[in-house]
């Protein structure tokens, strides 16, 4: 049975080291590319935002660079935490059916 739960463990793991890795890696490119376009559009160190209110009143406000990428470095790393449990938990699902269907867990 050791060998089973090491095998289950040794695979979860790559699963999620592989699949945080790969999202981390693709964000990281894509957050290069927004981060460009955003100190191009910057005014003065901001950023011009905006939107509507529940009550449908336009309202205007404005964010400096420095916090937008520091909101879009904490996005990315949450996005690579999630989808590397996702593909943690399916790596071992399919080691576990794998193990199984071979006939190892009794």
């Amino acid at each position: 049975m050791a060998g089973v739960g090491k095998c289950m463990g040794i695979m979860t793991a790559a699963g999620f080291a592989l699949g945080a890795g790969a999202t981390y890696y693709a964000k990281s490119k894509q957050g290069k590319a927004v981060m460009q376009n955003i100190e191009a559009t910057a005014k003065n160190g901001k950023i011009p935002i905006g939107g509507m209110t529940k009550d449908g009143k336009l309202w205007d406000g404005e964010v400096t660079v420095d916090e937008a990428k520091k909101n879009l470095n904490k996005a990315t790393k949450i996005m690579s935490l999630i989808t590397g449990a996702a593909a943690a938990i399916g790596t071992a699902l399919i080691a576990g059916a794998t193990l199984l269907l071979r006939g190892k867990v009794r």
